[in-house]
């Protein structure tokens, strides 16, 4: 068997040399070295073994009778091995998490080193790191040996090693770049309330001032673009729109589809979508190549949005108006009633066959729109519908229907977060209550915040 002060003495040097707990390790070598005598000797009864901390002795016993060891003199010195290289596995593995938790959701540097079936591999120094296919920006050319930035998305123990993910595609990563470059945004003086993404091609982020002094947008974009130019130059020339936020819906939306200007902006409260006229001229630019520009304004303000020309707002109302002809010819509506639904975009009988008589009375009541009125339309609306108009009056319901159950899960998940926000803040009172008085306080006593 191995001398005992020369183990001791290694494996104390070794513990040492790569920064690892000599405690943990012997504990492992004790539980593995159990195993190993307990199939040496074929143990049937209660096997013990310890390693004594100063001298480094190990004593073994089967049922409180020492047992010979001299024979394991071998199988110490494997299993030692064994173990150490686990425990060194191990406690690489917990440093490395424990340095990379701490920068999770940050930007950092790294240099490529392999492509593994389009899967890029990124050295950060002691870890490695993954930048999956689809967190790579469309377009982008990545060579072995460039450095890059990136997004630390997750971090995360798998098996014996860490597994880093990076992103360049995801939002946040736009936020990190913004916090590098734009003082103000870093010190929190500029707030980023929204950013949504169309990597490589285009980005929308709106900002607002919790400073009046300071013009947010002017801030963000630097003198003569100095600033903006660098975020999207990382961004291999991404677009990037940076507008002001607004609390007011109308207002925000406006506002989300620049450059393009807007005429007017109405709430159709019967599809719930916002209805958003522009010239002629301007239509192209305010839904964008491809619709980019109209479908990041509705990410960003999550409003669906419908953009049309001055013309074809015009034509709309025009059908919605011949539409109503028909409830009008039964005597159902007047002419003034059917302004009032062509105000309130209720201009088609499939959509007036998806209300509910309470939700058309909620909006046209001054128009002398009562329950029973309301449902004698729906009715006859339904009754007048073509299987084209059927088919969209479904569609409106199944729509609002999805909408409601996720304002339903979200109210839910909200509810429970809080619940248990103050369930962990009512134990937290209870532990600093009990360490501060060394008791339980008694039902009723003031210092538990029971009534005096």
């Amino acid at each position: 068997m191995m001398n005992q002060n020369n183990f001791l003495q290694r494996l104390d040097a070794l513990a040492r040399e790569r920064g690892m707990d000599k405690n943990r390790i012997i504990e492992q070598l004790e539980k593995a070295l159990i195993q190993a005598a307990q199939r040496r000797f074929d143990a049937e009864g209660d096997f013990t073994l310890t390693i004594d901390r100063e001298t480094g002795e190990i004593r073994a016993f089967e049922d409180d009778k020492p047992v010979e060891l001299e024979k394991l003199g071998r199988i110490v010195a494997n299993v030692t091995k064994q173990v150490f290289g686990q425990s060194l596995k191990e406690t690489e593995r917990d440093q490395v998490f424990d340095e990379w938790t701490t920068r999770e959701h940050s930007i950092v540097s790294g240099t490529i080193i392999r492509e593994e079936f389009g899967l890029f591999v990124v050295s950060l120094g002691r870890a490695e790191a993954i930048l999956p296919r689809e967190e790579q920006i469309p377009g982008e050319i990545y060579r072995i040996g460039s450095v890059i930035r990136a997004y630390v998305l997750t971090v995360a123990k798998k098996g014996a090693r860490v597994r880093i993910v990076l992103s360049r595609t995801h939002g946040n990563f736009v936020r990190e770049l913004f916090k590098a470059e734009i003082p103000e945004v870093a010190d929190g003086l500029i707030e980023i309330k929204g950013i949504v993404r169309e990597p490589g091609r285009r980005t929308k982020i709106a900002v607002q001032s919790n400073d009046p002094r300071i013009d947010p947008v002017g801030s963000c974009v630097g003198m003569r673009g100095s600033r903006i130019s660098k975020v999207t130059d990382e961004l291999g020339g991404e677009k990037i729109d940076i507008i002001p936020w607004a609390e007011e819906p109308a207002q925000y939306i406006e506002n989300s589809l620049k450059p393009a200007r807007v005429l007017r902006i109405s709430y159709d409260q019967f599809r719930d979508r916002a209805r958003v006229v522009v010239s002629q001229d301007m239509l192209p630019l305010a839904i964008g190549k491809a619709g980019q520009n109209v479908r990041l304004a509705a990410r960003l303000t999550r409003y669906k949005i419908d953009v049309m020309s001055e013309e074809n707002a015009s034509a709309a109302r025009a059908r919605g108006s011949e539409a109503l002809q028909q409830l009008i010819d039964e005597g159902l509506l007047d002419d003034f009633q059917r302004e009032a639904f062509l105000d309130n975009h209720l201009d088609s009988l499939s959509v007036l066959a998806a209300q509910t008589a309470d939700r058309i009375v909620e909006h046209l009541e001054s128009a002398g729109i009562d329950l029973v009125k309301a449902e004698s339309l729906i009715v006859r609306a339904d009754a007048l519908l073509t299987p084209e108009q059927r088919e969209e009056k479904d569609e409106i319901i199944r729509r609002r229907t999805e909408a409601a159950q996720r304002e339903a899960d979200e109210a839910a998940r909200v509810l429970a977060e809080a619940e248990a926000q103050a369930d962990a803040e009512a134990a937290a009172a209870g532990v600093n209550l009990e360490a501060g008085s060394g008791t339980t306080p008694a039902p009723g006593n003031p210092a538990a915040g029971g009534a005096a």
